[in-house]
């Protein structure tokens, strides 16, 4: 006896549970009773009225295997019912799907990241933990998923949360955070930052190779890999000083940066609608070169209309592309390709673009991708005329190209439709 109540308990544990849960899921101001069974790879869902009637029935998405553990949650929208979630899982995975009653029926609700696209029905076990969660008696509750896991500044955790968009799930990102250490992970638009004495000699257009002389820094605010610090860069190296902490003053935003043993902090004046761009950008306490103003390409002094990810950026779009004459009469288009950050098209030919490696009297490099050699070298000559010098260079060993050097006399290009007072 005490043997076979022992398999029969044994056999009990095996068996799938049938979790049940009390919930007015179309709004009539009455309860529905939700039943679901995992077995066999499937797991099924029924909803039954106050009666015992059955009124709706579905498969929700469920792992394989022949046990599976089902938990049921709720979370109300007020008159208009109640979303139901179903986590679905095994040792080896885990499905969430999310549901409502709607004409009589069960329907799918989609959950849908930042971009739109639809998450995925299953994953690995754990992980994220999932709740329902609601601000007031008056506003609908809002599904919530959290995790922590180890990034390289320590521990990361991550906080999304989807506001229901009457048909699906729709991340919301200005409630769903980011945090190392509790600090939270801004979502700023990342660009490299210029020294005001930097940006001077951009916006007047002379001999760019003089930028290299100063400093740069980067906010870099990677909320995916869990990374928050400011990097620095000079003609003497770079590094990177993590954000270890944050506080509202001083017309901005205040970040505690450590560097080794130095301490510092950098102050964040954003612009923008929504306000996400490093306008103005003051660094203390890190000593030289570092502690000074900068701003991002196309700012200045705290202001611009548009503002770009880098110099080069700014270049290509504002002095750079357009329909040029050539000196024997011809013509050529320089065109953008592709997103941020930029190269450009002439023809059949894409070209990188580079500051770096631009030696006085040519202030950016067009440097050749593909297996095309032949580059170019551009020295501005006001907004309407550049000088276009050829450029030979050499393949390196990773593929890319290791040199350019001058190969030719320069040709002096006339914006078309432009009009000039002087030759």
């Amino acid at each position: 006896m005490i043997v076979l109540a022992a398999a029969l308990f044994a056999l009990r544990l095996s068996e799938p549970m049938t979790p049940t849960l009390a919930v007015d899921l179309d709004g009539d101001g009455h309860e529905e009773v939700v039943s679901a069974a995992g077995r066999g790879g499937v797991v099924r869902l029924e909803v039954k009225n106050a009666d015992g009637a059955r009124i709706g029935e579905a498969k929700a998405p469920s792992p394989s295997g022949d046990v599976i553990r089902v938990e049921l949650a709720a979370g109300s929208l007020g008159s208009s019912g109640a979303l139901l979630e179903v986590d679905a899982s095994t040792d080896a995975s885990r499905c969430v799907s999310v549901w409502r009653m709607r004409g009589g029926a069960l329907e799918r609700v989609p959950m849908r990241d930042e971009s739109g696209k639809d998450l995925p029905d299953c994953g690995a076990p754990g992980g994220w933990a999932y709740r329902f969660e609601r601000e007031s008696a008056d506003r609908p509750a809002v599904l919530v998923r959290e995790k922590t896991e180890a990034s390289a500044q320590g521990p990361l955790h991550v906080r999304e949360v989807f506001a229901f968009a009457g048909f699906s799930l729709d991340a919301d990102t200005k409630r769903s955070t980011r945090e190392i250490s509790g600090i939270k992970i801004p979502d700023w638009f990342e660009a490299v930052l210029y020294s005001d004495d930097a940006l001077s000699i951009l916006n007047g257009r002379y001999d760019l190779s003089r930028m290299r002389a100063h400093p740069t820094i980067r906010i870099a605010a990677d909320r995916d890999r869990g990374v928050f610090a400011v990097e620095l860069s000079s003609p003497s190296g770079s590094a990177t000083a993590p954000v270890v902490s944050t506080a509202e003053g001083n017309g901005g935003t205040i970040l505690g940066v450590r560097l080794g043993d130095q301490t510092g902090r950098v102050t964040v004046r954003l612009g923008g609608d929504p306000r996400i761009l490093p306008m103005q950008v003051e660094v203390a306490g890190l000593g030289a070169p570092w502690d000074q103003l900068y701003g991002p390409a196309g700012s200045w002094h705290g202001k611009a209309e548009h503002v770009y990810a880098n110099a080069a950026d700014e270049l290509a779009s504002d002095e750079i592309i357009g329909m040029w004459s050539e000196p024997g009469g011809g013509q050529m288009v320089i065109e953008l390709e592709g997103p941020a950050p930029y190269r450009v098209r002439v023809g059949k030919d894409v070209y990188a673009i580079d500051l770096a490696r631009a030696e006085k009297p040519v202030d950016v490099l067009l440097v050749p991708e593909g297996k095309s050699s032949r580059g170019w070298g551009i020295v501005l000559r006001g907004k309407n005329v550049i000088d276009r010098v050829p450029y030979a260079c050499a393949p390196g060993g990773d593929g890319g190209l290791s040199a350019c050097r001058p190969d030719g006399a320069p040709e002096r290009l006339r914006r078309l439709g432009a009009r000039f007072n002087a030759s």
